[in-house]
Parts: C-alpha cells; sequence; structure tokens
C-alpha cells in the first residue's frame, strides 16, 4: 500500500486531524491498553461487521473524551435501529 492510502483525514473542532486507514497503523497508533481491546475486537469480527470495527477505533484516535457522550449516544440510536 503506498502512504499516501495509508491515512484518512477528518475535522475536528475545525482543525484537519489526520487518521491511520490500514489495521496496522490504528495498531501503532494506539496505546497498550487499547490495542489489545482493538485487537481482541477486530479478532472477534465476522467479514459482515470488521469494516464498523475499524471505523469505531478510527473515530475513536480522531476524538477526544469531551466526543464521548455524543458517541454513546450516536451507538444507543444504532443499537436502536438495528
Amino acid at each position: 500500500m503506498s502512504e499516501q492510502n495509508a491515512t484518512r483525514w477528518t475535522v475536528r473542532h475545525e482543525q484537519r486531524v489526520e487518521v491511520p486507514a490500514t489495521v496496522e497503523g490504528i495498531r501503532a497508533a494506539l496505546p497498550e491498553d487499547e490495542r489489545q481491546r482493538f485487537e481482541m475486537e477486530l479478532g472477534r469480527a465476522t467479514a459482515e461487521t470488521v469494516a464498523d470495527v475499524v471505523r469505531h477505533w478510527v473515530l475513536n484516535l480522531a476524538s477526544g473524551p469531551e466526543d464521548e457522550d455524543e458517541f454513546a449516544r450516536l451507538e444507543a440510536e444504532n443499537r436502536g435501529a438495528a
């Protein structure tokens, strides 16, 4: 994979934030305790859910603690729609 494809970006608080776009990049960006949780979730993912797991962790890397309440609300809404 070329270097230009290894990251993506998003906007947070009107600032551009670079985020990894590969499983390897996500793994490398996470602290050890979160890396273990990521590995467990990824290991349990099915072919249908692996993209959701990766997306969740990319959002985790692009966000801050103040975003937790919003993520909890969105996840609850998503569970209700399922």
